[in-house]
């Protein structure tokens, strides 16, 4: 615990008012009664705007205070940690709507994942907890928290609503001027709550911190006419059948993406209770939730940093590029870091009593791995990896044996992901390609390090290489003769007219090189030595002889979460199954926290070294500098740079670029995917897309329908089949394949396509061919 600030800073009050058991029952009834009565009359009345807006809040709430009165939580640990109650309240939706479409299918209902069902569910589950709670003890009450006005709270709330006015601006052809105001705003508040966090409270810093990052997050989930990015592209697909069919089959699946509840169960049962469409689910409700993390990261590290410490970890989270413009278009990941979060949170919960402690560990761990595999996997290694350290310090004598807590987490999550991967819903092929690979590649160390040093090769790990057209084309010819024999290419294929070229995407030059070149480089410093401090922090909190009890548990995790990190980023067949940068926010839940906990003990110990400079200007000229730093991380990751220094700029900022030509999706261009979808029903035809056209054919058709190639080269095209073209391919006559993990990026063959294919759909902006 961190005792340099004081009391009624740090905790609010512990005990309720009046104190009597009575009143406390009373009371309890009351409120969380009218509270499930008023969720009721909201559902009833859902296709209204306002009872839209106020249901997806209290379906956040509700279901999660039930849930942890009933578990007998102390209210002090919900106040201190407030990320406890969306975390219970999403266990509480996923096991309540998990049960509705079981139970509903025993009684002979074919859709029970409708409003009836699921409302009727949610409130049976809903009132169990209200009545395993009503006896309770005091000390679950949750403190009042000392709330600012509501003109403080609009002001600050108004900063996400700025920014989605600003991402729809772009969305409607306006020029960048909102999105670019907000975003510096969101850089002055955060620079603004870092200096001056030790006079303000825990609450004013956390709701700057949630609207910074829900701003951050809506100005690229907003972007788009449907949803932005790659992997939200399947995701919405999986979600609008489940949403289709009114129910979830439990198995076989193909895919883990139809086994992840968090993509189907959940945004089906917010979509029949609060009458939102999946696609706002997805793009409002889903950052709206998960800007709940970095708030968390926060909660976390005030326990052992001064206020302005444990925000500056915080801010070193939430500026890292992946959170604002990963994480949007990661909606199964959004919930299930959330999740690891709290399980995280749970295990460090050293002075709750057992009971408690034991029931969010076992309860989280489970929830975790039915929201996504590659978050559940990473957890699973970070608490073997625990347990490990745990018994090589009691072998060393410095700590006790394994804690009940982590081995209980470790048990109950590696058999639920056994049990839900396997025989429940029978989802782990990638488990099994992951095996067959390891087991004839190995891991491949490095793979991207050809003719690089093993500096450089790791640097630039986690990078996809590029190709030339001509190069791409070479390979093309090599695979297909070689590898894909059943594809009968027309005659011509070959002829010089149809020889592919370069074609891509036109890049802003930066107005000032070396600046930019060194702002590049400044960013990745911090980055490595942050990883680099971080690995040391962990070591001296999980191995000091002296650690306390509740640092030795946050090395304890940390450690293993930076070894999993290092190895994602070193193997190029463990970061096949795990995007290293999403690894690395997942890792910094709790690497952040050691990392920060040691750079603050920097200056007393250089105190000592120069005892005439006072101890408070010393802690200053440390913090300023990483304060510096980060300050330096959001201006590069944020797109800011760009606007200053020219380069290329994200689609928070432009409608053009690369990231841009990928994920943004046209409304044409649905249109026609749509039209495609219809046709490929029970049609075993192949189907080419790009990689551009495959993302907008994955909202359509989903991800894993037989057939779908996204090599365009002519040599790669089958006699029959269909061919869907993006505005990418017809307005800029450009498209996107790759092969050997290398990417190319080349002239639409448009004349090739015409010449063999009829146009059979075209809206100006997107076509379809077929033969």
């Amino acid at each position: 615990m961190n005792p340099s600030r004081p009391a009624p800073v740090r905790r609010p009050a512990a005990q309720p008012s009046p104190g009597t058991v009575e009143w406390l029952i009373f009371r309890r009834v009351v409120y969380y009664g009218a509270a499930l009565t008023l969720m009721t009359v909201l559902s009833l009345l859902r296709d209204l705007w306002v009872a839209q807006i106020a249901l997806v809040p209290l379906l956040l709430t509700v279901p999660g205070l039930l849930l942890l009165n009933a578990l007998r939580v102390p209210g002090t640990a919900v106040a201190l940690f407030p990320l406890y109650v969306p975390a219970c309240s999403l266990v509480v939706l996923l096991g309540s709507g998990l049960a509705v479409n079981l139970v509903g299918a025993q009684l002979g209902l074919d859709e029970p994942l409708r409003p009836a069902p699921l409302l009727a569910g949610l409130q049976i589950f809903c009132l169990l907890l209200l009545l395993a709670g009503t006896t309770a003890p005091l000390s679950t009450a949750i403190p009042r928290p000392a709330l600012p006005s509501a003109r403080w709270l609009a002001l600050s709330l108004l900063l996400p609503l700025l920014a989605a006015a600003g991402a729809l601006r772009l969305n409607h052809g306006h020029g960048a001027a909102l999105a670019i105001a907000v975003l510096v705003a969101c850089g002055v508040v955060l620079v603004a709550a870092a200096v001056t966090a030790d006079r303000l409270d825990v609450t004013r810093i956390s709701v700057l911190l949630f609207a910074v990052s829900l701003a951050m997050m809506w100005a690229y989930s907003l972007r788009s006419d449907l949803v932005y990015g790659f992997d939200i592209s399947t995701e919405y697909s999986v979600a609008s059948k489940t949403i289709q069919a009114g129910v979830w089959e439990m198995h076989p699946h193909p895919d883990a993406y139809g086994a992840m509840l968090s993509i189907t169960v959940l945004p089906a049962q917010l979509h029949a209770l609060t009458g939102i469409d999946v696609v706002m689910i997805f793009k409002l409700a889903y950052p709206a939730a998960f800007a709940m993390f970095v708030v968390g990261v926060f909660n976390l590290a005030e326990r052992f940093l001064p206020l302005r410490w444990a925000t500056l970890a915080a801010v070193y989270v939430l500026v890292q590029g992946g959170v604002s413009q990963q994480l949007p278009a990661l909606a199964r990941q959004e919930v299930a870091l959330l999740l690891f979060l709290a399980l995280s949170a749970a295990l460090l919960e050293i002075g709750m009593a057992r009971a408690p402690r034991l029931a969010l560990v076992v309860m989280f761990g489970p929830a975790l791995v039915v929201s996504h595999y590659s978050s559940a996997y990473f957890a699973l290694m970070m608490l073997g990896g625990a347990v490990a350290v745990q018994m090589a310090l009691w072998i060393m004598r410095r700590a006790a044996a394994v804690r009940w807590t982590l081995a209980a987490a470790l048990v109950t999550g590696l058999g639920s992901a056994v049990l839900w991967y396997g025989p429940i819903t029978q989802s782990a092929s990638n488990v099994g390609q992951l095996r067959t690979a390891l087991s004839s590649d190995g891991l491949q160390l490095l793979p991207r390090g050809e003719g690089k040093g093993i500096l450089a090769a790791y640097l630039s790990s986690g990078e996809g290489g590029t190709v030339t057209a001509a190069e791409y084309q070479k390979r093309i010819d090599e695979e297909y003769t070689a590898h894909r024999k059943y594809v009968e290419p027309f005659d011509d294929a070959r002829d010089p007219r149809y020889k592919l070229r370069d074609n891509g995407p036109p890049k802003a030059e930066p107005l000032v090189p070396p600046l930019s070149m060194l702002l590049d480089l400044a960013v990745l410093v911090v980055a490595q030595l942050g990883n680099l401090l971080a690995l040391l922090a962990a070591a001296l909190m999980a191995f000091q002889r002296r650690s306390p009890g509740l640092t030795r548990q946050v090395g304890l995790l940390a450690l293993p979460a930076l070894g999993a990190l290092v190895l994602f980023r070193l193997s190029g067949t463990l970061a096949s199954s795990y995007n290293q940068g999403r690894a690395q926010i997942q890792a910094l839940t709790l690497v952040s926290v050691a990392l920060f906990w040691m750079l603050h003990r920097i200056a007393p110990r250089v105190r000592r070294r120069t005892p005439g400079v006072p101890l408070g200007r010393l802690n200053l000229l440390v913090w300023g500098a990483l304060a510096a730093a980060v300050l330096t991380v959001f201006v590069k990751t944020s797109g800011l740079s760009a606007t200053v220094l020219g380069g290329g700029r994200g689609t928070n900022l432009a409608a053009d670029g690369e990231d841009y030509e990928r994920f943004y999706q046209h409304n044409g261009e649905m249109a026609a995917a749509g039209w495609l979808a219809a046709r490929l029903a029970g049609n075993q035809d192949m189907v080419y897309a790009d990689r551009y056209g495959q993302i907008r054919l994955f909202t359509q058709i989903g991800a894993w329908r037989p057939g779908m190639v996204t090599d365009l080269a002519p040599r790669a095209l089958h006699r029959t089949g269909w061919i869907y073209a993006t505005r990418v391919n017809v307005v800029n006559g450009r498209a996107r394949s790759g092969m050997d993990g290398k990417l190319a990026t080349y002239a639409f063959p448009a004349q090739f396509i015409r010449g063999h294919y009829d146009l059979v759909y075209t809206n100006g902006t997107s076509e379809v061919y077929h033969r």
